[in-house]
C-alpha cells in the first residue's frame, strides 16, 4: 500500500499528512514494528529505521520527552555518513492545544537566499562546519551530498562561536512557517533532507506519537541546480553481500522468526545464527567489551 514516495504533494513540497487504512499501517504497528511500518508505508524494504516514542515525561531532557517550544532543526543522525531520508511521525493522540509541528522548506529559502545573498549562499554549500547535536558533531557543509543525496542540516542547538548560523539566523527567523496538527491516526510523512521542523508548545500531557527516522535504499528527487552548486561527501559505502546481511540480522533482532528470514531470503537457519553472532561480537570489540567475557562468539 506504500505511500506512494513520488506522491505530487510529498515532491513539491516535502512533506504530506497521510490518513491510512488503520488495518494496515497504525501507531500501534509503528510501536510494535517499525521496520514491517516504515515498509509499508514507502512500499518497499528500507535501509534502517530508528523508532522514538514522542511524548512528554517527568525526567525528559530532549525535545521529544518535553512538551516545550522545538526550534526548527532536521533529524541529523548518522548511518554510514548520512541522516534518514524520511521522518514519519504517528499520531495516537494530539494534544488539546498547542504541538502543532511547524516546517520551513530549506530549498525554497537557500534559493531566495542564492538572489539575496549569494556569498552565505557560498558559504553554506563550500565552507565545511563543525555542527553540534545531542548525539555528537555532523561535519561538512551546511547544504552537502551525501551518499547522492541533497542535505540540508541544521540544528537545535545555539551556536553562538558559528558565523555561519549567525548570518544564517535572521534567514530563518525571517521566513514564514507552516503549521500542522496531525489528528489521531495520521501520519505525517516529511523529506528530512529538505524540511525543518519543530513544535510549537503544548501543556497535554497526554499528547503521543511515534517518530520513525527511516533511510532508504535509493534517495529522493531533489533539484538539479542545488545539487550542481555542492561537493560530494566523500563517505563510506556500505559494501554487499555485508549490507544485505546486516538488514537480516537487524530483521532477526527484532523478532522477525527466523524461519520466516530462512525462506524469505534462501538460507538455512543455522547460517542465521552465526551472522547474527558474528554481528554482535563485532558490535563489542566496536563499543570496547571483549567478546571473550561470557560467551564463547565464532571467530
Amino acid at each position: 500500500m506504500g505511500v506512494r514516495l513520488k506522491d505530487a504533494h510529498l515532491d513539491q513540497h516535502g512533506f504530506v499528512l497521510l490518513q491510512p487504512d488503520s488495518a494496515l499501517l497504525s501507531h500501534e504497528l509503528a510501536e510494535r514494528d517499525p521496520w514491517e511500518a516504515a515498509a509499508r508505508l514507502v512500499g518497499e524494504p528500507v535501509e534502517l529505521v530508528e523508532r522514538q516514542p514522542i511524548a512528554p515525561v517527568p525526567w525528559g531532557k530532549s525535545f521529544a520527552s518535553t512538551s516545550g517550544q522545538t526550534p526548527l532543526h532536521t533529524d541529523s543522525q548518522l548511518f554510514a555518513g548520512c541522516p534518514p531520508d524520511l521522518q514519519l511521525m504517528f499520531c495516537a493522540r494530539p494534544a488539546e492545544r498547542g504541538g502543532e509541528t511547524t516546517l520551513l522548506d530549506g530549498w525554497a529559502l537557500l534559493d531566495r537566499m542564492a538572489q539575496v545573498d549569494p556569498e552565505l549562499f557560498r558559504a553554506l554549500t563550500r565552507e565545511e562546519r563543525r555542527i553540534p547535536f545531542v548525539f555528537g558533531e555532523v561535519v561538512g557543509p551546511t547544504l552537502s551530498l551525501r551518499r547522492g543525496r541533497l542535505v540540508l542540516t541544521c540544528s537545535p542547538m545555539p551556536l553562538p562561536q558559528d558565523p555561519i548560523a549567525a548570518r544564517l539566523h535572521p534567514h530563518l527567523e525571517a521566513t514564514p512557517v507552516l503549521r500542522i496538527r496531525p489528528a489521531e491516526g495520521e501520519v505525517l510523512v516529511v523529506n528530512n533532507h529538505r524540511m525543518l521542523h519543530g513544535r510549537t508548545a503544548f501543556e497535554d500531557p497526554e499528547r503521543k506519537l511515534t517518530r520513525l527516522l527511516v533511510w532508504l535504499r535509493t534517495p529522493l528527487s531533489s533539484p538539479e541546480h542545488l545539487r550542481s552548486a555542492c561537493a560530494e561527501l566523500a563517505l563510506r559505502e556500505l559494501p554487499e553481500p555485508g549490507a544485505t546481511r546486516r538488514r537480516v540480522v537487524l530483521e532477526m533482532l527484532r523478532g522477525v522468526p527466523p524461519g520466516v528470514l530462512a525462506r524469505r531470503h534462501g538460507i538455512d537457519e543455522a547460517t542465521l545464527y552465526v551472522w547474527r553472532d558474528r554481528a554482535l561480537a563485532a558490535a563489542d570489540v566496536a563499543l570496547g567489551a571483549d567478546p571473550g567475557e561470557g560467551s564463547r562468539w565464532p571467530r
